[in-house]
């Protein structure tokens, strides 16, 4: 039998496009796979859960030492300081007890109120610069005492595992004092589970570190987890 040319031609034209239209998916199958292969590459693995601690920050500035301590200094500082002004008040008073008996428009009167002029110029220098220096001394002293709380709570969450720590306030709710439901009502956290309350702990690793760095015992436990601060671990751990 004899083929001719033209049935030869839509053969060969047929065998092309089925090679195309194979080519065709199997491309479009790969460019799928790489879209999908980038998309699950870029997404990355899913981050970790957060953990939430809390903490009752008044408790701790109440309950470290320190705090204590610089308080009881910064006051003291602020009555020495007193007393000096007093001294020139003391002085301001004899003085005008004795220009009270001289005779008005006397040399001596004059002197007197030229000493009351400076005593008291010295008096009002000396307490604007008592109020600057001592605003600027209790700044200070609480932001070093802020960044070594919140220093240990860094360490304590990390141990602990938590993500976030939370301000709280464990003061009660009570009827004989007003301004104690109001102070509730505005809180930013209504609840938090007691078991990720980190306040006693930090209190005991700052009292710990404290007491060290004044060449003194370790305090007595307040919780069932043994002070180490160096490392912020439980004993035997």
């Amino acid at each position: 039998m004899v083929v001719s040319s033209r049935a030869v031609a839509a053969v060969s034209l047929g065998l092309i496009g089925v090679m195309a239209l194979a080519s065709s998916s199997q491309g479009q199958q790969q460019d799928v796979a790489v879209r999908k292969t980038t998309t699950q590459s870029a997404a990355g693995p899913a981050p970790a859960p957060a953990t939430f601690g809390s903490i009752d920050m008044t408790a701790v500035f109440k309950g470290y030492d320190k705090v204590k301590v610089s308080g009881e200094e910064f006051k003291a500082a602020v009555m020495l300081k007193k007393k000096d002004l007093m001294g020139i008040m003391q002085q301001m008073q004899q003085e005008s007890e004795s220009l009270a008996k001289m005779t008005p428009g006397s040399s001596d009167a004059l002197k007197i109120e030229d000493k009351l002029t400076q005593l008291k110029a010295s008096n009002e220098a000396g307490r604007e610069q008592a109020e600057r220096e001592f605003a600027l001394r209790e700044a200070e002293m609480l932001a070093t005492l802020y960044k070594e709380i919140q220093s240990m709570v860094t360490r304590v969450a990390k141990f602990r595992g938590m993500t976030y720590v939370l301000r709280v306030s464990n003061d009660p709710v009570t009827g004989s004092d007003p301004n104690s439901a109001m102070r509730a009502i505005e809180r930013s956290v209504v609840y938090a589970d007691t078991t990720n309350d980190i306040t006693k702990e930090v209190v005991q690793y700052l009292n710990a570190e404290y007491s060290k760095s004044r060449g003194g015992a370790t305090p007595k436990a307040t919780s069932s987890v043994t002070p180490n601060p160096a490392s912020v671990k439980p004993a035997g751990n």
